[in-house]
C-alpha cells in the first residue's frame, strides 16, 4: 500500500509542477520566431501595382536605401506613371541612375512618419529639397496636386501613401 501512495504522490507532483513549467518554457517566443513587418522596399517589390516604381528603384540601386530610416513615401503607382505617359520603366531606366534617384527622392519626406490623420495643409521638403505642397479638397489630401488615393500603408520604416500622378519630376 505504501508503494502506491508514493507513486501517486510522484505522479501528482509531476502533473502539478513539472508539466506546466515545461509548457510555459516551450511556449516562450524567441526573437527569430516573431514575424517582422515589411519595409517600404519589400512592400513595393511585392506589389504589382508598383511594377514601374520597382524597376526604377532597382535601376537607381535604392532598394537598400528604402529599408532604413523613418520616411513618408508618396508613391506613384503604375497608373500615376501612365498619366505622365510613362507606360514602361524603360523610359526612366534609359536615363542615368542619378535621374531615377532624384525622381524617387522627390517623393519622399525623410525623418518623418506622416500618417494620413496627421497630414495638415502645409509645405514639406522632400529629401532632395523640393517643396511638397500638401493641400486638401473635399477631404482628400493632395501632394503638389497629386491626390492621395490610398493612404497609410504601414511599413517597418515608415508609411506609404499612393498618389494618382507624379508629384514632382
Amino acid at each position: 500500500m505504501k508503494k502506491n501512495r508514493f507513486v501517486g504522490r510522484c505522479l501528482a507532483f509531476f502533473l502539478l509542477a513539472v508539466l506546466p513549467s515545461g509548457l510555459i518554457i516551450s511556449c516562450t517566443e524567441k526573437s527569430e520566431d516573431i514575424v517582422k513587418r515589411k519595409t517600404i522596399t519589400e512592400v513595393i517589390m511585392e506589389n504589382e501595382r508598383f511594377s514601374i516604381l520597382k524597376d526604377i528603384m532597382i535601376h537607381a540601386k535604392m532598394t537598400d536605401a528604402l529599408r532604413t530610416g523613418e520616411i513618408t513615401f508618396f508613391a506613384p503607382d503604375n497608373s500615376a506613371f501612365g498619366k505622365a505617359n510613362i507606360f514602361s520603366s524603360n523610359v526612366i531606366t534609359a536615363l542615368p541612375a542619378d535621374s531615377a534617384i532624384k525622381l524617387i527622392n522627390n517623393h519622399i519626406v525623410g525623418k518623418k512618419r506622416l500618417e494620413y490623420k496627421d497630414l495638415t495643409v502645409a509645405k514639406e521638403k522632400s529629401i532632395t529639397g523640393k517643396e511638397l505642397s500638401l493641400t486638401v479638397k473635399d477631404s482628400i489630401f493632395a501632394v503638389n496636386k497629386a491626390d492621395i488615393i490610398f493612404s497609410n500603408i504601414s511599413a517597418a520604416n515608415g508609411v506609404i501613401h499612393i498618389i494618382d500622378s507624379l508629384a514632382v519630376r
